[in-house]
């Protein structure tokens, strides 16, 4: 009979063994960051799944959660030499394990990034309840430095244009309205619309690299709301990264998106920011149209598998 439980004080074994494919080197960095973020209350390990022969850690499948309800899923990994049938049932109790974790209440997605290159996880994961969701872009654009003469302006703000800052306060309900407004008929992702609400988008894009504020923009045209750009600075390296986009449907077709990115690159050049960096889903062809109009360009791809909680009723 197989069992599998939580790794609890042989955690960094069972990490070892899901880092197998690493050096020992980069295996062991990785395990020094994982802790430092568990210490600092950005993310648990607590759901680290291990399968024992004895006192042996034989399997492990890790799960590593946010308090956003977001929780990432790693492929299963097995100690090298077991008999093929035993390796089998293994990772299938280790994703059956997996499932009954993910869909807990407080989770709205189990999500998986994979390298374009690992497609026998990939397959496995689609196969044991994580399915292929999409695949994602990363793109990158240059910023150029400031000129030292030039005038410090706010190129968003026009006599029927403008944006702001967020403050939960005075905007929050209105940047978690329009979140949701963007969602609908997007090409983006579409699979994630009605799986939480506002609010609980906004939390999540919180826990994306270093947040502040006045990196989240609401931009009005006519006094309506009309799209949002939420930036995330990536210390030590100093580059910012688009952790949503979004324009309202009402409002798209009219160059607003062009605008909204366009004051993005301008407000991270008056910071001093180099580059700017993206994801986008392979299958939203008019954003990557407008990414590469603005210069980005792609450096990466990798699949994404996801397994999400019911669509949300929010008409109440």
């Amino acid at each position: 009979m197989i069992e599998i439980t939580r790794a609890g004080v042989s955690l960094d074994e069972a990490l070892r063994l899901q880092l197998q494919a690493f050096s020992e080197a980069d295996r062991s960095a990785r395990i020094e960051q994982f802790r430092e973020s568990e210490q600092r209350g950005v993310v648990s390990l607590h759901n680290c799944l291990v399968c024992r022969r004895g006192s042996r850690i034989v399997g492990v499948l890790l799960l590593v959660s946010q308090s956003d309800g977001t929780m990432y899923v790693w492929p299963a990994e097995t100690l090298g030499g077991l008999p093929p049938q035993d390796d089998l049932e293994i990772r299938r109790a280790l994703y059956r394990e997996a499932i009954g974790v993910v869909d807990a209440p407080e989770i709205w997605i189990g999500q998986s990034l994979l390298e374009t290159h690992q497609d026998e996880q990939s397959q496995e994961l689609a196969q044991h309840g994580f399915p292929r969701l999409t695949d994602l872009d990363f793109m990158n654009c240059s910023v150029p430095a400031l000129p030292a003469d030039a005038v410090s302006a706010d190129a968003s703000r026009t006599e029927l244009w403008e944006s702001e800052p967020f403050d939960e306060a005075a905007n929050g309900a209105e940047f978690a309205t329009l979140v949701e407004q963007t969602y609908e008929n997007t090409c983006d992702c579409p699979e994630l619309n009605g799986t939480r609400d506002g609010w609980e988008s906004l939390e999540s894009h919180r826990q994306a690299g270093e947040y502040s504020p006045e990196r989240w923009r609401l931009f009005r045209y006519e006094g309506q709301p009309a799209g949002l750009l939420l930036l995330a600075l990536h210390p030590p390296e100093a580059v910012w990264e688009v952790v949503y986009f979004g324009i309202a449907p009402r409002f798209r077709g009219m160059g607003f998106g062009q605008r909204v990115l366009e004051a993005g690159i301008d407000l991270a050049q008056k910071n001093g920011i180099r580059e700017i960096v993206l994801a986008v889903d392979v299958r939203n062809s008019p954003a990557m149209r407008l990414y590469k109009e603005l210069n980005f360009t792609q450096f990466d791809r990798r699949i994404v598998h996801a397994r999400l909680r019911a669509r949300r009723d929010h008409a109440g």
